[in-house]
């Protein structure tokens, strides 16, 4: 009996409620996977050097400060490093926009970037 007023509660318009925000959560999710995806380049800087790297090639870089560096598959990743924790290495990959690995010993930071120079529009 209870199970029977709770559902004489609910009406049509409360499905279509539910519908269509479960509908914009997908959308709004899927929206924000694609523009996570929209790196073409990593940009490294190392020793007052920037090397900006595409990453649709697949290559491995050795820096001249000991890191090891691979790109493959549209990601890139720290392989090698001679940093005593090497907490670099252990970060994996970078795959999405503004992704940013920082090793502290070799002073070397690696981040990702968009297709677009703009990050963020303010009014």
């Amino acid at each position: 009996m209870i199970k029977r007023e709770l559902l004489s509660h609910f009406t049509l318009a409360d499905g279509v409620l539910i519908f269509l925000i479960i509908l914009i959560i997908i959308i709004s999710a899927l929206i924000i996977y694609k523009n996570g995806h929209e790196t073409e380049w990593a940009v490294i800087k190392f020793e007052d050097n920037t090397e900006t790297i595409s990453l649709e090639k697949d290559q491995i870089y050795e820096l001249d400060n000991g890191m090891v560096i691979e790109v493959k598959e549209g990601k890139i990743r720290v392989k090698d490093s001679d940093c005593p924790q090497m907490i670099c290495v252990k970060h994996g990959w970078l795959k999405f926009a503004n992704d940013v690995i920082v090793c502290l010993p070799n002073e070397t930071i690696i981040y990702l970037k968009k297709k677009s120079d703009l990050d963020y529009i303010t009014r």
